[in-house]
């Protein structure tokens, strides 16, 4: 089940949450997958992007934030 989806500031990529304990990244136009980002330990709630797009918050139930890199997804 999706928690939120968001847009990155340039539209370029489409930011989901979910209550498998990830977030994911896509291509908003093809659809595609670009990373799948893991290291949660619950449901993850909800996504947000930086104003200038270079960061993605996740924040999940488990009461953590974690900043991850939009282009690597790395944390």
């Amino acid at each position: 089940m999706v928690g939120s989806v968001t847009f990155s500031p340039n539209g370029r990529l489409l930011a989901s949450s979910s209550y498998d304990q990830t977030a994911c990244l896509w291509d908003p136009v093809t659809c595609a997958l670009y990373h799948t980002l893991n290291g949660h330990t619950s449901i993850v709630g909800s996504v947000a992007f930086s104003p200038h797009g270079r960061l993605l918050a996740s924040g999940p139930d488990d009461q953590t934030i974690r900043l991850w890199d939009p282009a690597t997804g790395a944390l």
